[in-house]
């Protein structure tokens, strides 16, 4: 047996044991809460970063489903949206107590599928309602964030926040997102409340 044969032999239990034990390439995975509570509200919520696949869940798929269903998109400018949003990631700070949420956050990832946004690009947080936790999440992700209506969509190119659309669009979700992407002039609905 050759020398780098045995080193082989040798290496390959040490290489298997390493592996399983953790990675070998330093991939993140979306680590989710998927909390569905019943609140001090007696109402039936989703809490903290949580998977899309979860508003296809009852009570959720019963005002999300419709929405999305019946929603109309920007052909045109989707097609302008697809590029902008390289390499860009957004969160979302939503509410399934919400009216706004309910209304406009199916029509929003109707719009950033049919833009070809990756779900690894997306992070969809609710938040709390509770007097005592009102717009909070379990894990705090609003913290510092001044979230101050619902819904919330921040748009980040890496770390650095490139603008936000509170609550609605000024003009249309599509129109607005290709503003901020293209870092022309914005001002959200509430800016005024922003810190």
């Amino acid at each position: 047996m050759k020398k780098r044969d045995a080193i082989l032999l040798l290496l390959v239990p040490l290489l298997v044991g390493v592996s399983c034990s953790r990675p070998l390439l330093n991939i993140q995975t979306p680590v989710y809460s998927n909390s569905i509570v019943i609140n001090e509200n007696n109402q039936t919520v989703l809490l903290g970063y949580c998977s899309q696949h979860m508003l296809l869940e009852k009570p959720f798929s019963n005002w999300f489903l419709p929405n999305y269903n019946k929603a109309e998109t920007d052909s045109i400018t989707i097609v302008s949206l697809r590029t902008a949003f390289k390499k860009k990631n957004i969160e979302i700070f939503a509410g399934t107590w919400c009216g706004e949420s309910k209304a406009d956050l199916p029509k929003f990832l109707k719009i950033l599928k049919e833009s070809a946004v990756d779900s690894n690009q997306v992070k969809l947080i609710f938040l709390n309602n509770t007097a005592a936790l009102f717009k909070q999440s379990p894990q705090h992700e609003e913290a510092g964030k001044n979230i101050v209506r619902t819904p919330t969509y921040i748009i980040y190119d890496g770390k650095k926040e490139m603008g936000r659309i509170i609550d609605s669009p000024i003009e249309s979700f599509e129109k607005d997102l290709l503003k901020i992407l293209r870092k022309e002039p914005y001002q959200p609905h509430f800016y005024d409340l922003k810190l």
